[in-house]
C-alpha cells in the first residue's frame, strides 16, 4: 500500500465514523474531508472542486432540499397518515 492509499483510507475511515457518530452534519464531515485530503496533497487543489458541477450531486442536493421542504411542509406526515 503506498501512503497516498493510506491517507485516503485514513480519511475514508474516520469520515465513515463521523458519519456513523452523527453528532456533525454530514455536509461538515465530507468537506472537512475534502479539504484534509486537500492538505494532505492526496489530491490536486486545482480539482477538488470539480466534482459539484456533475449532474449527479447537484440531483442528490436537489433531492435533499425538497425532502426537508416537504418535511417542514408537512407532506410526509399526510403522505404516511394516508398510506396507514
Amino acid at each position: 500500500m503506498t501512503a497516498d492509499q493510506a491517507i485516503i483510507f485514513a480519511i475514508l475511515g474516520l469520515s465513515l465514523l463521523l458519519f456513523m457518530w452523527g453528532r456533525w452534519r454530514y455536509d461538515i464531515v465530507a468537506f472537512t474531508a475534502l479539504i484534509l485530503a486537500v492538505i494532505s496533497g492526496v489530491v490536486p487543489a486545482d480539482l477538488a472542486f470539480r466534482g459539484f458541477g456533475h449532474p449527479a450531486v447537484i440531483t442528490v442536493a436537489a433531492v435533499l432540499v425538497l425532502s426537508r421542504g416537504f418535511e417542514h411542509a408537512g407532506v410526509v406526515d399526510w403522505i404516511a397518515e394516508k398510506a396507514l
